[in-house]
C-alpha cells in the first residue's frame, strides 16, 4: 500500500521561516533592551561620579573662598602696616631720633657728672612749670602759623636731669650741650646743691629746644 502526503512542504518552509524572523526580531529587541540598560546604567555611574566630583569642587571652592579672605585680609592690613610705617618714616624725617638724641647727652658728659633721667618735653608741660618762655621763645607762635588740623611734633623739649660734683662741671656740660647743631637752645633750669653721702654734690635740671626744623651746623 502506498501513501501520499498531499501536505505542501512549501507551506511548511515557509512556516520555519517566519518562526527564524521571529526570533531573530525577538532577540534583536532584547539585545536592544539589555544595550539600552547597559547606556542606561553607565550614564548614571557618570552622573554619579560628575556629581561627587562636583562636591568635591564646591568643597574646594568653599576652603579657598576662606583663604582668599584671609589673604585679603592679609593684604589689607599689611596695606595699614605699610601706611603707618611711612608715616614713621615721615616722622623720622622731621625728628632727630631718640637714639642719637641720648647718645649725643651722653658722649657730651663732662668728669664727675652722671645723668639720671632723660625725658622729652613738650611746651605745654614747660609752661606748667611756669618757665618763663623768654628763655627758648614761645613755640606756640610757630605752631599758630600752621594750618588747623596739621599736627606738629609731639616733644620740643629734652629734659636732662642729673647730678655733678662741682658747678663748673654743670656749667660745661651745658656749653657742649649748646654745641649741639639740632639744638636751637639749651639752658639751665634749676641747679641746687645736696648731700649725699657726706658728700656735697649739685643736682640739674637742663631743657634743651629742638624745634621741628633742624638747625644747620
Amino acid at each position: 500500500m502506498i501513501r501520499i502526503n498531499i501536505h505542501d512542504y512549501r507551506y511548511e518552509l515557509r512556516k520555519i521561516e517566519i518562526q527564524k524572523r521571529m526570533v531573530r526580531c525577538f532577540l534583536i529587541i532584547i539585545a536592544s533592551i539589555f544595550f539600552v540598560i547597559a547606556v542606561w546604567l553607565l550614564e548614571q555611574a557618570r552622573l554619579d561620579r560628575i556629581r561627587f566630583e562636583t562636591r568635591q569642587l564646591e568643597s574646594q571652592v568653599a576652603g579657598l573662598a576662606s583663604q582668599f579672605k584671609k589673604v585679603k585680609a592679609m593684604e589689607a592690613k599689611q596695606h595699614r602696616m605699610k601706611t603707618i610705617i611711612a608715616g614713621i618714616e615721615g616722622l623720622r624725617e622731621k625728628q632727630m631720633p631718640a637714639s642719637t638724641i641720648v647718645s649725643d647727652l651722653n658722649m657730651a658728659v663732662t668728669e664727675g657728672l652722671w645723668l639720671s633721667s632723660i625725658i622729652q618735653k613738650d611746651a605745654k608741660s614747660l609752661r606748667s612749670k611756669q618757665i618763663p618762655v623768654i628763655m627758648f621763645g614761645d613755640p606756640a607762635k610757630k605752631k599758630s602759623k600752621k594750618k588747623k588740623g596739621t599736627i606738629g611734633p609731639a616733644k620740643e623739649f629734652v629734659e636732662v636731669s642729673g647730678y655733678a660734683l662741682t658747678e663748673k662741671g654743670v656749667v660745661e656740660y651745658l656749653k657742649r650741650l649748646q654745641e649741639i647743631s639740632y639744638y636751637e637752645t639749651a639752658f639751665l633750669y634749676k641747679s641746687s646743691q645736696a648731700v649725699i653721702g657726706g658728700h656735697a654734690i649739685y643736682n640739674f635740671i637742663i631743657y634743651c629746644y629742638m624745634p621741628e626744623k633742624k638747625k644747620s651746623a
